[in-house]
């Protein structure tokens, strides 16, 4: 609208976003850039928060980089604020490895998702009601206050699971809304679920995650992996402060 000499635009919120870093569940702030491939406009502010201002497009594509996180292109759904998306970033080898950090490195698809966790009583958290297919949240215990948006869930007498995402894991509550609903019922007493890791394979194929602690020296850790709707599992003995090649069994493979 023209006013006087000078020119006054709407300024409109089309998304708002939470930079997360994907071992440690903190905000990320500092180190960071961020270029909107979508237009309008990008503010960083203190916290992790993103936001994206006038954006032109109904998705919003933007690219990430940092020194010490995976590179990433990232695409979500323009809302004009109405939730806040939680976008993780996940080490590269240049993250500080501290004293007792595994790392698990190897070769997948680029752009496939890499999701892990280990079973032990430690970390083992139980449902506080039972879960009906479906249903958009779900309640259980959070046990030792693990932080993290991913978890892996699956029936006691079952060998395999699935991994979830939650949409509030930051939140003082034990009730919590998915990102996915879960396509099974899950019952109280026959359930188990386990915080769990993820990666992305980039455009080279190469991938890297960090587990900070392991439950004992010597563990089997579960991994799925997989891209366009199919997924393969397996499983690989690690070693506590010890870097694995997880390429050894396999996990390449040409489209």
């Amino acid at each position: 609208m023209l006013q006087g000499t000078g020119i006054h635009r709407k300024i409109q919120l089309s998304k708002a976003v939470l930079l997360r870093d994907a071992l440690t569940g903190e905000p990320v702030s500092s180190g960071i850039w961020i270029r909107s491939l979508s237009g309008g406009k990008v503010e960083k502010r203190s916290g992790g928060y993103v936001l994206f201002i006038n954006a032109t497009d109904t998705e919003i594509e933007f690219e990430v980089e940092s020194p010490i996180y995976q590179s990433r292109k990232i695409c979500v759904k323009s809302d004009q604020g109405a939730e806040l998306e939680d976008v993780l970033m996940y080490p590269s080898p240049a993250y500080p490895r501290r004293m007792g950090y595994t790392a698990v490195k190897g070769r997948a698809i680029p752009g496939s998702i890499l999701r892990f966790h280990t079973e032990d009583d430690k970390s083992v958290c139980r449902l506080f009601d039972g879960y009906k297919k479906g249903e958009e949240q779900i309640s259980f215990y959070m046990k030792n206050k693990t932080a993290g948006a991913l978890w892996y869930i699956r029936k006691k007498k079952e060998t395999s699971g699935t991994y979830f995402t939650l949409k509030n894991s930051e939140e003082d509550t034990e009730l919590y809304r998915l990102r996915e609903p879960l396509k099974q019922d899950f019952q109280i007493k026959d359930t188990v679920i386990y915080p769990a890791h993820e990666t992305i394979a980039d455009e080279n194929g190469e991938f890297y995650v960090l587990f900070r602690e392991l439950p004992q020296e010597k563990c089997l850790m579960y991994y799925a992996y997989g891209k366009a709707g199919e997924e393969k599992q397996g499983s690989i003995e690690i070693v506590q402060s010890k870097e694995k090649e997880l390429s050894t069994i396999c996990i390449w493979e040409e489209d």
